[in-house]
């Protein structure tokens, strides 16, 4: 499992969405609304989560579904961001992990 301090998702697909990142304890953080071929990040340490929880991101179409991440993430102050993609309508899509980088600003 991977230890970032922030979660970045990027909107490849064909729909507005908005995403939050969930812990166990049914804390969560959210982000805005993300317009098509745009990007958000969301710092998990600022909004509130203990480092050492884990988490995991949901994606939620408008006027659609909810789907979550199949990765699960360990909060850490590291700098590291975890890198998602989303692709796909609104009833039919996928939510990737495609990176983690090193101290993304």
């Amino acid at each position: 499992m991977e230890a970032v301090q922030k979660i970045k998702c990027i909107n490849r697909a064909w729909f507005v969405l908005s995403f939050e990142v969930v812990g166990p304890n049914g804390h969560s953080l959210s982000s805005d609304d993300l317009p098509i071929q745009r990007e958000g990040i969301l710092d998990l340490t600022e909004g509130g989560f203990p480092e050492g929880t884990e988490v995991v991101l949901r994606v939620k179409a408008a006027m659609g579904k909810a789907l979550a991440a199949a990765e699960k993430l360990r909060v850490a102050r590291n700098r590291r961001t975890a890198v998602f993609e989303v692709r796909g309508t609104s009833l039919d899509f996928r939510v990737e992990l495609v990176a983690i980088r090193e101290a993304e600003e």
